[in-house]
């Protein structure tokens, strides 16, 4: 009886140790996606993912734009300047601003990434 006893809970013990074993070789395979490898060899070559090829790239390239043009205008409003536009490229090392004082109208040109003073031209 001692060993009937014993039987049960070893066969347990073991299936939920392979369970475990067999969970834990999945989980730490990190960045690891089968379906990747099966279906992404097939989407770079479809003709909707060559139409908006370009699109996807200019959308990443101008997602943080915005938040540039407004950290150099509060940048230069901080100095007592009213803002009247903001230019900024991507991939320029340099943001042009417009900008009035008195009265007077001023280019001001920004360090990016830094945003410190460059140049301040009257215009």
């Amino acid at each position: 009886m001692t060993s009937k006893t014993l039987l049960k809970p070893t066969a347990a013990v073991s299936v939920i140790a392979a369970l475990l074993t067999i969970t834990t070789g999945c989980v730490t395979a990190p960045g690891y996606n089968a379906y990747d490898d099966l279906y992404e060899d097939i989407y770079k070559d479809s003709k909707v993912y060559k139409k908006h090829k370009k699109t996807i790239k200019t959308i990443d390239k101008d997602f943080y734009q915005p938040a540039i043009k407004q950290q150099a205008a509060n940048r230069v409003s901080n100095m007592g300047y009213r803002v009247k536009s903001v230019k900024f490229k991507r991939g320029d090392s340099k943001i042009k601003v417009k900008a009035t004082r008195g009265g007077e109208d001023y280019k001001i040109d920004l360090d990016y990434p830094s945003y410190q003073v460059i140049k301040i031209k009257e215009d």
